[in-house]
């Protein structure tokens, strides 16, 4: 495994630069009550993860943290929550949070759900997703717009949940904005397009920074924007693909694309994380496609090169909890801060 940080300016784009954050109730760690030291960590991981969860907690300190998979009923995390809690014969266990709400009775607060599509055109949308914390473009720090992968025209992937390593940017105060094609009219080209006008209407909405990332093929749509200065302050490229996989001979031309796309990066102040991984059926080349990078990195702020990490493998591993538990908060303070984050340091935290 290989990774590579490059720090080339310091601009002051860091966190104090972009203020604080209005607060969020479910994010108040020291407002969980009961819990000792591991409990709190215990919270603070379960913050970090996808929906849809529940936290239950007893008077004793027991608690139960629990996760499910996206299509899994609520009630059943909910359950399953109260269950880990009393595991060990604790009394009391009830729920404290669910997905986005602290429900306890006495200090019950629920978060304000975002409004519909920001941005609507024929074949696509800027959807704030409803799985994440919305502040608004005068409340948030930034904004982070998510791009989805590429299954075929047949293959609808509209209002799939961002990945669960966006979660801690979004607890750190950035809304979080699908951008949600149509698969019969998603073409790659057009896609990017679409991106460059939707990241313009944005910034007049009032965003202080906009991040733009995604897996796959939402992940080359967010480098293509690169040509064009002042779009996005990061970039989040995860698995960038768009060539087909194994043995496609669009797979070939995957190595050149990628050189034309770097050739056209305007110098800026844009910060670009790049993950790939071994045994990824999607990429021809992830030796060049690294060098290609790193060759691109003085005409950026910065660049994080998070290359086929340990124990990390195949296309969808940027989905795994174990990226998310390894990556997430690395990616946040590379998006947020000036100094190297102490999280990139490729071990799990």
């Amino acid at each position: 495994m290989r990774l590579v940080l490059a720090f080339l300016i310091s601009t002051g784009f860091g966190s104090a630069a972009l203020g604080q954050a209005m607060a969020v109730p479910v994010l108040d760690v020291h407002a969980v009550p009961y819990l000792d030291d591991a409990g709190r960590s215990a919270y603070q991981r379960w913050l970090d993860a996808n929906l849809p969860r529940a936290f239950a907690v007893a008077p004793d300190g027991s608690f139960g943290a629990q996760t499910g998979t996206p299509y899994e009923p609520l009630e059943t995390v909910r359950r399953a929550a109260i269950e880990k809690c009393a595991v060990k014969g604790a009394k009391g266990c009830a729920l404290y949070a669910e997905n986005l709400n602290v429900v306890r009775p006495s200090q019950e607060a629920r978060t304000a759900p975002p409004p519909g599509p920001l941005i609507s055109g024929w074949s696509y949308a800027f959807v704030p997703d409803e799985n994440y914390i919305w502040r608004g473009p005068s409340q948030a720090r930034g904004v982070l717009i998510w791009g989805h992968s590429y299954g075929g025209p047949e293959q609808d992937k509209r209002g799939i949940q961002p990945q669960a390593h966006n979660r801690p940017l979004n607890n750190a105060g950035y809304d979080v904005v699908r951008f949600d094609r149509q698969a019969m009219s998603d073409g790659r080209d057009a896609a990017a397009g679409w991106l460059r006008d939707g990241l313009r209407q944005l910034r007049r909405l009032g965003y202080r920074s906009v991040v733009v990332g995604g897996e796959s093929r939402g992940a080359w749509n967010s480098l293509q924007v690169l040509d064009t200065p002042g779009l996005a302050d990061a970039v989040i490229a995860v698995s960038a693909a768009a060539h087909g996989y194994g043995g496609s001979t669009n797979l070939m031309a995957q190595t050149d694309e990628l050189r034309s796309i770097l050739s056209g990066v305007a110098p800026g102040r844009t910060r670009v994380a790049f993950i790939q991984f071994a045994n990824d059926l999607y990429i021809s080349d992830p030796d060049r496609r690294a060098a290609l990078m790193q060759n691109v990195a003085p005409r950026l702020e910065a660049l994080l090169l998070i290359d086929r990490p340990d124990g990390l493998s195949g296309h969808d591993a940027s989905g795994t909890d174990a990226f998310a538990e390894r990556y997430g908060d690395c990616l946040k303070h590379f998006i947020m801060d000036v100094q190297p984050p102490r999280s990139c340091s490729g071990k799990p935290r």
